[in-house]
């Protein structure tokens, strides 16, 4: 749990200052309220977790692909579907951590937006 914390802290960090530099060169960026950097912010983080969340989609290439097809012919000994399986859950596991590091900022912009 204190992992989990330790990661939301620093995405929530790096997501910042990324808000930051992007204010200085891109006008879209550049907000006004702590609202709208807040949001800014949940909007990076979640946008990388929706890069990463897969959910239940299935790769067509993997089976279909000749050359993964001659390179698993090659390594026969090798699990490839235990590994495929171990990536798929790296992935999930991640892209929902990136999830949960967006919720303090998503609420925060929410509690700014009720309180004004």
């Amino acid at each position: 749990m204190l992992n989990l914390l330790k990661v939301v802290v620093i995405t929530n960090l790096l997501a910042a200052l990324i808000v930051f530099i992007l204010s200085k060169y891109i006008a879209f960026f550049n907000s006004t309220s702590l609202m709208d950097f807040l949001f800014f912010i949940v909007i990076i983080i979640w946008g990388i977790a929706r890069l990463t969340w897969d959910g239940n989609s299935q790769s067509r290439n993997w089976a279909q692909a000749p050359a993964s097809n001659k390179t698993m012919k090659m390594v026969s000994n090798h699990d490839f579907e235990s590994d495929f399986h171990e990536q798929k859950r790296l992935n999930y596991q991640f892209g929902l951590v990136m999830f949960i590091s967006g919720i303090p900022a998503f609420l925060g912009s929410i509690l700014l937006l009720v309180t004004s």
